[in-house]
């Protein structure tokens, strides 16, 4: 079968998990070199178990926000086979460097290949990262009191949210734009058009109440879970902070990358703010570059380490995609 025009080639796609892999490398070593005594120590302090029960909790993060994904395309009429679903899932996790996480869409590809649109996908990693926003607000809310300059960012990513789903929920958006789309004559623009009152419909869809309560309580309960595997760091670090600060201080970090979009995965305004706000609460800015660089490592790098492996598989096995269209 001859191979749709408009996905990236595979060589492409290769090129940029290997430069993945080389940027996990780079920060990896970069961060070891910087004190690799300290940071050898720390991996000892925690033990094989604290290690492996921190990496644990980013695997039931991936795992967790995976069953609301598939929650989602059921919802979009979709059904598949729950290993390829997972790899195509986890393979987005290989693209996280890049700027706003943007990257983690390649998985619309691999699904395409199994008969969901692009639209329908792209609505789903929409709907994902507002329902992740919304849970990572939540969270920072445990500390904000601790640090009021960070309160118009926590209000910022709630009035964010607010907008996005009543502007994806009314339902003349979509209507409206299919009338304006109408009047344009070249087709580009109207496939543009078409493409994104799609996107629309399916989000709307994936924002009714029910399922954005439950999809909000997911992404409590998964980034929770890093902020847990944060916590235990800390403690291995002889860092003596309490469970719901170690959350807060997490979330905040996170919402201060989410702010810096044009940065890859946030990367440098997460580790400055995670950092300052360990040292505000009276740890040695040493031990503190130590903790957010563990946390990275075991949050982050691990991600991409997991999706290197899901796409390099996913690659091997996957066939051309059928020619179709793609709303």
């Amino acid at each position: 079968m001859t191979q749709d025009p408009r996905l990236p080639g595979k060589a492409k796609r290769r090129a940029i998990i290997a430069v993945a892999a080389v940027a996990m490398v780079a920060y990896v070593g970069a961060g070891f070199a910087v004190d690799a005594s300290r940071v050898r120590e720390a991996i000892e302090g925690l033990g094989w178990i604290g290690c492996s029960l921190v990496l644990s909790l980013s695997v039931l993060n991936y795992l967790v926000r995976f069953q609301r994904w598939q929650m989602f395309l059921a919802r979009l009429g979709h059904r598949l086979p729950g290993v390829q679903h997972l790899l195509c899932y986890l393979s987005g996790f290989a693209f996280t460097v890049s700027p706003a996480k943007a990257g983690e869409a390649v998985r619309s590809i691999y699904l395409y290949e199994h008969g969901v649109s692009y639209s329908e996908s792209v609505a789903a990693l929409f709907v994902e990262r507002l329902q992740d926003l919304l849970a990572m607000a939540l969270l920072a809310s445990l500390v904000v009191l601790d640090w009021p300059a960070y309160r118009p960012l926590i209000a910022g990513a709630l009035l964010l949210v607010l907008a996005l789903v009543i502007a994806s929920s009314l339902k003349s958006l979509p209507t409206l734009l299919q009338r304006l789309g109408g009047h344009f004559s070249r087709p580009k623009i109207t496939a543009g058009v078409a493409a994104l009152v799609n996107l629309l419909r399916s989000s709307r869809t994936l924002l009714q109440p029910k399922l954005l309560l439950i999809g909000t309580a997911v992404g409590v309960l998964s980034w929770g879970g890093e902020g847990l595997g944060y916590y235990l760091i800390c403690q291995g670090l002889g860092v003596h902070v309490n469970l719901l600060v170690a959350m807060g201080i997490y979330a905040l970090a996170v919402l201060a990358g989410s702010a810096a979009f044009f940065l890859p995965a946030g990367i440098g305004g997460m580790e400055v703010v995670m950092t300052s706000l360990l040292v505000s609460h009276g740890a040695p800015l040493r031990v503190s570059i130590i903790a957010t660089l563990l946390c990275r490592v075991a949050t982050l790098w691990f991600a991409v380490v997991i999706g290197i492996g899901a796409a390099i598989i996913t690659e091997l096995g996957s066939r051309p995609a059928r020619l179709r269209s793609a709303p």
